[in-house]
């Protein structure tokens, strides 16, 4: 009883911090990058609930960011105010040890880790793009939908086609070009002037359709109009396509980048971004190691330096994780690696500390 008693006390206090540690930084974060944009919020003539709305959409983002520092400074600033006032003297006293003292934070920062890699697996990407379209028709006051418009489109099917259209207008696109890629070589690609949907198929006009041969050589067929065997999605879906990838959620991410496999196209951004979204919201666990350490050396070292160390150590460990996310972007590492050896190398300096540590 008595040390789910303490569980609870120890909790009480690292969930305290955390929380107002989190919120503080969102505050900051939110009322620095207000400052930064705004002009351009004044430009557009935007009022005070269209800015509230786009900071709530744009929040889920930030948290997630700030997620590792907060945990490392919640940890820093509960266990560490314990060990300044001799409570944790007090509680090894009564014969617990400090993996007991430590098992609760533990504990809830993995929960907390996990509760976010969901929230950043599926609800992040889809407020992301809430917030561009917000961005689009609430801030810049862009008329229309996206449903119905889009440029530039890129689609790859699952038969390994690539589609680029260069205009969608309702149910009308133009200047359509479809490849098809094998062993890194084009097989096919056809043209089309224009095309337009007919309720269950597009059909396409101006159609030139040539095939490259092993040997070299060209085969060309034109018709004047031709139902599509290639693009078999709508309007709607070809729309949505125009979406920036780092918006799908995990399993639309997955399927896009195995398309960009599937047509030979380079994926390594797309296969960095996905293992990301895993590895990232775990740092806030495995910063636990780093961080009991430094919150155990507190009556040592000092508050002030602490959180100062505390602050340093969050911004190394951001620095690092982007380098190696632009080491797997280059092709310098294979993607899955560009993201697991920061969390790697994060553990073993946490173990390292933990071990070292000398708490009483």
């Amino acid at each position: 009883m008595g040390n789910r008693i303490l569980e609870r006390y120890i909790l009480k206090r690292f969930i305290r911090a955390f929380l107002l540690t989190l919120i503080a930084f969102l505050f900051i974060y939110i009322i620095t990058n207000l400052f930064e944009h705004i002009g351009y919020f004044i430009d557009r003539k935007a009022n005070t609930l269209e800015i509230i709305g786009y900071y709530l959409l744009f929040s889920p983002e930030i948290v997630v960011r700030l997620m590792p520092l907060s945990i490392l400074l919640g940890v820093y600033f509960s266990l560490g105010i314990l060990t300044r006032h001799n409570e944790v003297l007090a509680i090894r006293g009564l014969g617990i040890s400090p993996l007991e003292i430590l098992k609760p934070i533990f504990i809830y920062g993995f929960l907390i880790s996990i509760v976010v890699l969901a929230f950043n697996l599926s609800f992040v990407p889809r407020t992301g793009h809430l917030l561009k379209e917000f961005k689009r028709t609430r801030i810049d006051k862009v008329k229309g939908t996206r449903k119905a418009y889009g440029r530039n489109i890129n689609y790859i099917t699952k038969e390994g086609w690539i589609i680029k259209i260069n205009t969608l207008r309702g149910e009308k696109i133009s200047d359509v070009n479809l490849f098809k890629y094998q062993k890194g070589r084009m097989v096919f690609r056809i043209y089309a002037k224009r095309g337009e949907w007919k309720d269950i198929f597009w059909l396409l006009e101006d159609v030139h359709k040539r095939t490259f041969n092993e040997g070299g050589s060209l085969t060309y067929e034109f018709k004047e109009s031709e139902k599509s065997d290639v693009i078999k999605v709508t309007p709607a879906e070809l729309a949505k396509s125009t979406l920036d990838p780092l918006n799908l959620s995990f399993t639309e991410l997955l399927r896009y980048a195995e398309r960009l496999e599937l047509s030979g196209q380079l994926n390594q951004r797309e296969r960095v971004e996905l293992y990301g979204r895993i590895s990232y919201p775990l740092m806030g666990f495995i910063i636990l190691f780093f961080g009991c350490p430094l919150a155990l050396e507190m009556k040592r070292r000092g508050l002030i330096f602490g959180f100062g160390l505390g602050i340093l150590a969050s911004f190394t460990f951001w620095g690092i994780i982007q380098l190696f996310k632009e080491l797997g972007i280059k092709g310098a590492l294979p993607p899955y690696l560009s993201v697991i050896i920061p969390d790697l190398l994060f553990l073993s300096l946490g173990f390292y500390l933990l071990l070292k540590s000398k708490p009483l």
